[in-house]
């Protein structure tokens, strides 16, 4: 029996142990001690927990404990008489993930120093150095560090329209209909709101306004209202955002006033009547205020005396920009984890996320979406070259952290169910700072060789070659199912194409069981393939079954031949005779056209000549003009001699023009063809004794002409132009030699435009010269003794040409 008593009550013991380590961590006791001029704070606990600080102000030290419960100490508040800490205060709220956060709040004074340290289950904050307070502070239980009170200060009037306002102050305060947001100086331009959902937001708009701080961001954390967020939305023009997180939809209401625009907002019918207030909790109100004017001194907040009593809570407290405090309780955050029906209606409404998050200390923000697959209107400050990016910014510092503990951050901060693939493995090292979340995905994703697909909102990833193999499996699949139908077999006529040159082009759309033929009788294709296959074959057809443009090219051909002959001859003659010598000319030279006579018409005799004294004179040089056209001669006979010179010319020139005018109607870059000529016949000798065989050469003067037209209506012409003709004064085996001029050239040419091609040019200068040696050599004297030939031939060929585009 005893035996049974000790194993109940040690079952009892087991349960209650399990049941106490079940319930995580527990704050026991804040303990605050003074060593020399430094103050030392120690947060005892009960079991493990991980610990995050915050210096959101230089007067405040936020130490959040994640998983640790106040127990007793929730809500404790203590006024402190030590040298560097004025106060401390005690809250808990729920994290993102459902963990609970125990938070303590420590006022320090400005320019206070903290070491922290960890042992076990204590945490351990040394505060050195800072400013003495002005005043001893107070105890005021279950009351919030109140801020400096404000002070009334001349507000600038406005600026000119072109100039921008600059928001200085943004007060939160509880009007008797609800929560109201005032915003100073009023602008003079109308704002521009809208209201989101998932969380429920409301954005305002402020054009040609810059805010006094760069970014900041107020933590309200009441019923109506969970924080407030400025900043500088746009740079040109300005415009400054200010986003109200709400905890439900409200209805708002914009009341301008003369110098500050107020945002009343209308709380819903369950909570229209403000229930008063036992303790003395602050209703969540900050201001944003900055640039405070020099004559406002810099004290520490100082608290006053005050006892709890059922009154309303105060309408408002003013808090400096530069140093806010965190005065209300946190509200338990609650996310909306709506998936594809609230991203389809919040896509293009995201973009008002590029505002700075709220803190720790607000309530988390909704589901946010993948910038790239889930929006159809972008807007961010991204450059439009790369991606851009909408995701909430998030400030991460990150040390040797598992890749799926990296993951689990992301689901907590977007919204999206994260699927990891087996294959996803290793760790991260990053820090980053305002940086969207899905660029901050991206880069982790790039760096670890990983991809992502995302399906409404389940976000999957895995490694790129993972999904290369998926997305080619899932393609083969495809093919696979596609391949598995039966065949179909259809006929397609044609009217401007012809059959068998489409062929080459279809077949590289058919698939593999795909075959087509051309039918040249019909013009038609026959295609057999599967049915999916088929209408993108139909409208390849019809795109390139079209009636072609059409184009007209006439051409003027000028050919132009110039000639000149001059030709000079002398013809010497004649003979002398002595006692016993004689001498006169060669017979086989030739004759003159004069007898022997003598001036009286007598023979001359007596002379020993030895030929035939009865006859002409014989010629000393015979160089006679075939066809003169000038002549000349010049006799002179004596007792014992006789000459006989003759002198003839001719001259010739000539000018002949060959005009052609030929004109053919072609096809969109179809060539076209005009030749002129003749072909020579060239007669080869067999080796064997055998026929000899004759082979034609072409002659000709030929013209190919290739048009395109233009997406402008104007006509690029690929030209050739070749001219071959015999020269029969040269020849080869009795063949004669042909003489080639080419011009080939590319131009643009208007509709109806001229081209000239002109230079197809050929010279022949023939020089002939006959001559007496040596005495042909004799300067003015060698004209006796020679004969001389001058030919020139000049032939030229010029094309006109104009193409005309022939409307059909």
């Amino acid at each position: 029996m005893r035996l049974k008593q000790l194993l109940g009550v040690s079952v009892t013991l087991l349960a209650l142990a399990g049941a106490a380590a079940a319930a995580g961590s527990q704050l026991t006791n804040v303990n605050v001690a003074s060593e020399g001029t430094s103050t030392v704070v120690t947060l005892h606990t009960t079991g493990a927990f991980t610990h995050n600080e915050y210096r959101p102000a230089d007067n405040l030290m936020l130490v959040d404990l994640t998983g640790v419960s106040a127990g007793q100490l929730q809500e404790r508040m203590r006024n402190l008489d030590a040298a560097s800490v004025k106060s401390y205060r005690v809250l808990t709220y729920t994290g993102t993930s459902g963990t609970e956060v125990t938070r303590v709040e420590l006022a320090l004074v400005p320019g206070a120093a903290v070491e922290v340290d960890k042992k076990d289950a204590d945490l351990t904050l040394k505060i050195s150095g800072g400013e003495v307070a002005a005043a001893a502070p107070v105890r005021a239980p279950a009351a919030a560090p109140v801020a400096p009170a404000p002070v009334a200060t001349a507000t600038a009037a406005p600026a000119a329209n072109t100039t921008p306002v600059m928001i200085r102050q943004v007060n939160v305060t509880r009007g008797a209909n609800g929560m109201e947001v005032a915003i100073s100086p009023r602008t003079a331009a109308a704002p521009i709101t809208q209201t989101l959902s998932g969380p429920d937001r409301l954005v305002i708009d402020l054009p040609n306004a810059i805010p006094a701080v760069r970014t900041k961001q107020i933590a309200v954390n009441s019923s109506d209202i969970k924080g407030v967020r400025i900043s500088r939305y746009q740079e040109n023009p300005p415009v400054t955002r200010i986003v109200v997180d709400m905890t439900s939809a409200h209805d708002f209401q914009l009341v301008p006033g003369e110098k500050e625009l107020v945002v009343k907002l209308t709380p819903s019918m369950a909570k229209a009547a403000p229930a008063p207030v036992v303790e003395s909790k602050p209703a969540a109100t900050e201001v944003a205020k900055a640039d405070a004017p020099a004559a406002i001194p810099a004290a520490a907040p100082a608290a006053t005396d005050t006892k709890p009593t059922a009154t309303p809570a105060p309408s408002f407290v003013m808090v400096d920009a530069q140093n806010p405090v965190n005065v209300p309780k946190p509200a338990p955050a609650v996310r909306s984890l709506e998936a594809a029906s609230v991203m389809a209606t919040t896509i293009a409404k995201d973009k008002v996320d590029n505002v700075l998050p709220p803190t720790a200390s607000e309530a988390p923000a909704g589901a946010v979406n993948l910038a790239q697959e889930q929006q159809t209107q972008q807007h961010s400050a991204q450059p439009a070259s790369g991606p851009r990016y909408t995701g909430e910014p998030i400030s991460v510092n990150l040390k040797d952290v598992d890749l799926k503990d990296f993951f689990r951050l992301i689901h907590e901060i977007s919204g999206l169910n994260v699927v990891l693939d087996p294959s996803v493995k290793g760790t991260v090292t990053l820090v980053l700072d305002d940086v969207p979340w899905d660029q901050a995905l991206d880069i982790v994703l790039r760096n670890n060789g990983l991809d992502r697909q995302l399906d409404g909102n389940v976000l999957r990833i895995a490694s790129i070659e993972t999904l290369r193999t998926e997305a080619v499996a899932r393609r083969q699949q495809l093919e696979a199912q596609a391949l598995a139908v039966d065949k179909v077999t259809v006929t397609r006529f044609l009217s401007y194409a012809r059959s068998a040159d489409l062929v080459p082009t279809l077949k590289k759309f058919l698939s593999a069981r795909g075959d087509i033929i051309a039918d040249g009788r019909m013009n038609a294709l026959v295609i057999s393939d599967i049915p999916g296959v088929i209408p993108s074959l139909d409208r390849l057809i019809s795109q390139l079954d079209r009636k072609t443009q059409e184009v007209e090219i006439e051409a003027r051909v000028v050919a132009a031949t110039r000639t000149f002959v001059r030709e000079l001859g002398i013809q010497l003659g004649g003979g002398w005779g002595g006692a016993s010598t004689s001498v006169s000319g060669n017979p086989n030279a030739g004759f003159g056209s004069t007898n022997f006579k003598n001036p009286a018409g007598q023979p001359i005799t007596g002379a020993p000549f030895p030929i035939s004294t009865t006859g002409a004179f014989p010629l000393f040089t015979n160089f006679q003009v075939l066809n003169p056209t000038a002549g000349l001669e010049l006799i002179n006979i004596g007792h014992s001699y006789g000459l006989d010179l003759y002198l003839s010319a001719a001259e010739q020139r000539g000018l002949l023009k060959i005009l052609s005018r030929p004109r053919v109607v072609t096809q969109n870059n179809v060539t076209a063809l005009v030749r002129q000529g003749f072909r020579l016949p060239v007669v080869t000798l067999s080796q064997l004794n055998g026929p000899p065989t004759v082979t034609y050469v072409d002659a000709f003067l030929r013209l190919t002409v290739t048009p395109q037209i233009t997406v402008e209506n104007t006509i690029f012409l690929a030209v050739d132009v070749e001219n071959t003709t015999p020269d029969f004064t040269r020849t080869v085996l009795g063949n004669p030699i042909l003489l080639t001029q080419q011009t080939t050239t590319q131009v643009l040419v208007t509709d109806g435009g001229t081209v000239t091609i002109g230079g197809v040019v050929q010279t022949q200068n023939t020089l002939t010269s006959q001559e007496v040696p040596i005495l042909g050599d004799i300067p003015i004297l060698k004209y006796l003794f020679m004969h001389k030939t001058t030919n020139t031939q000049t032939q030229e060929l010029i094309f006109f040409i104009t193409p005309k585009i022939v409307q059909t």
